[in-house]
C-alpha cells in the first residue's frame, strides 16, 4: 500500500509526525513486512507512506483493524485527495479496495 499526499510546506511536518506514529504501531502487526514514511520537499511537500504485507489476507486484516482508522482519517481529511495504490498479486487498486474490504464485514 502506498499513499502519497501533496501538502503545503507548512503542513508537511505535522503530517509526517502523524504518519510516523501510525507506522510505529503498524510495524508490530502480524504480517507486516515493512512500513516507511518519506518526504520530498520542493515547491510543495510530497509525503509518502508505504506499508508492505506478507499476504493479501494480512493487508485485508490491516484495513479492518482499529489502528487503520487513524490512517484512513488522514486520507479522508486531506485538502487534496492523496494518490492511493494497493499493489495486489494480480492487480493494482485504489481507495475502492478499502471500501470493498470494509463493506464486506458489515
Amino acid at each position: 500500500m502506498t499513499v502519497e499526499w501533496v501538502t503545503p510546506i507548512g503542513q508537511t511536518r505535522g503530517m509526517t509526525m502523524a504518519l510516523h506514529s501510525v507506522a510505529d504501531e503498524t510495524r508490530t502487526a502480524h504480517g507486516c513486512v515493512g512500513c516507511s514514511v518519506s518526504t520530498d520537499i520542493g515547491k510543495q511537500g510530497v509525503v509518502r507512506y508505504t506499508e508492505e504485507w506478507l499476504s493479501e489476507d494480512d493487508l485485508r486484516q490491516r484495513l479492518l483493524a482499529d489502528s487503520f482508522s487513524r490512517l484512513f482519517t488522514l486520507i479522508k481529511d486531506a485538502t487534496q485527495p492523496p494518490r492511493i495504490e494497493f499493489t495486489l498479486a494480480h492487480q493494482t487498486r485504489g481507495l475502492d479496495f478499502v471500501e470493498e474490504v470494509r463493506a464486506s464485514v458489515r
